[in-house]
């Protein structure tokens, strides 16, 4: 398929938070064998989280080097499924009372949920390769979704390879993960 055609079956319109609040991660590349793409989503969604909500940057290597050892590296088998990725955000939010970790399996209801109300909020998005997703078996953090003409559902979102501004269909995602302010905990996130 072409660059031209397959760009034609892409949304025309995008719901959900803007590109460039995600711009800063594009150098957040994971460039480890194998791969921790679960620590480094769940770095951005930490780090975006508390920028939201104090406008301070956290350090990416202190994200990184904490979130490797309750996300990737707490369980010896290979790879990380999404309990991984809640478990680890919840030890290392412990301390805090703003968010609550939630974590789901469908995310064609969840993520356009999540992304079309009042305060849109990022979510961690899994592909799999069982469900022909060129990524493999991944993370990422998605941050728009869409409908193309066709109606059939896209994410946007940050891929730790590089590229904040990803695109995948979301037939090929199988479970997510996300941060939800507590109740009574009102603020800019």
């Amino acid at each position: 398929m072409s660059a031209k055609e397959h760009s034609n079956e892409l949304p025309k319109k995008w719901i959900g938070l803007p590109p460039g609040r995600f711009l800063k991660y594009r150098s957040w590349i994971n460039r480890h064998h194998p791969g921790i793409c679960g620590t480094y989503c769940t770095a951005v969604l930490v780090h975006d989280a508390v920028y939201q909500k104090t406008r301070h940057s956290l350090s990416k290597e202190t994200l990184l080097n904490g979130l490797k050892k309750v996300v990737d590296d707490l369980f010896p088998y290979r790879g990380t499924f999404f309990w991984d990725l809640a478990n680890g955000l919840r030890r290392i939010l412990q301390d805090t009372s703003f968010w609550e970790v939630k974590m789901g399996l469908v995310t064609e209801q969840i993520v356009p949920e999540l992304l079309s109300g009042e305060h849109p909020i990022p979510v961690i998005v899994g592909t799999t390769k069982l469900l022909n997703s060129r990524y493999k078996n991944h993370w990422l953090v998605v941050y728009s979704y869409g409908y193309n003409e066709d109606g059939k559902l896209y994410y946007r979102g940050y891929d730790n390879h590089g590229n904040h501004k990803a695109v995948i269909p979301a037939s090929q995602t199988l479970s997510c993960v996300w941060l939800e302010e507590r109740k009574g905990k009102a603020g800019n996130y």
